[in-house]
């Protein structure tokens, strides 16, 4: 429970200094996502998706000066390989459609590498992942998630997370990220997962700080569960 305090600390005292500074552009946006998880052969999984951003507004200095706009839909593809009930290795692709939202932007792929390690009968889980981001230039990420879930009754759970990405580039300058986010899972409807979550992400808060946030939606379909 003492991780979990530190969590919620880490969250509110970060908001709470950041904030303050109106003259940091601010982002609101909307995602949603919906999922498929289809057991494979042993100890192999398949999870596709398909997922969509919207941005609501953003701000400068407290005056508006964009409204909506659909940023992009996206389609996923992750493999993954339990090698026990607490490790899996994951393989993932992404394809982001942008450029028809906005003629400006540039498609993107995606490949990512993942660890995920859930300690069994804890409420901590970890998640590593590599990824590079094909588009106008190549982008390699380094990405780390601590997360912490409890129950709140048979079929709600509360979740609290926060990540650390860091991106380079040959032609970019090193962009260090900080995301934090809460959420409720429901489990009432067999084999489907609801999530409703808000997000907090500090873009670039080295170099240009901007601040985004997010309501975000989504909805998994498990065609079975999986066996160990």
């Amino acid at each position: 429970m003492t991780k979990f305090k530190l969590l919620i600390l880490l969250l509110f005292s970060t908001l709470g200094s950041n904030l303050v500074y109106s003259q940091n552009p601010k982002s609101y946006f909307l995602e949603n996502e919906v999922g498929l998880s289809i057991p494979a052969e042993g100890k192999s999984s398949l999870d596709v998706g398909v997922g969509s951003r919207g941005m609501l507004q953003e701000t400068f200095d407290g005056e508006k000066i964009f409204g909506y706009q659909h940023e992009h839909l996206e389609l996923n593809l992750f493999t993954n390989y339990a090698t026990s009930k607490s490790t899996i290795f994951s393989l993932g692709l992404r394809y982001r459609f942008t450029d028809i939202f906005d003629s400006s932007e540039t498609d993107e792929f995606r490949i990512i590498e993942q660890l995920e390690l859930e300690p069994v009968n804890l409420s901590f889980s970890h998640r590593f992942r590599l990824e590079q981001r094909f588009r106008e230039n190549i982008i390699h990420r380094i990405r780390y998630e601590l997360a912490y879930s409890a129950p709140i009754n048979q079929y709600l759970s509360f979740g609290i997370e926060t990540e650390a990405l860091y991106a380079i580039s040959s032609q970019l300058k090193p962009e260090a990220e900080q995301r934090f986010s809460i959420g409720l899972e429901n489990s009432s409807l067999k084999n489907i997962e609801l999530e409703l979550g808000f997000e907090y992400r500090m873009e670039d808060y080295a170099g240009d700080l901007a601040h985004e946030f997010f309501i975000v939606t989504g909805i998994n379909y498990a065609l079975q569960s999986k066996q160990f």
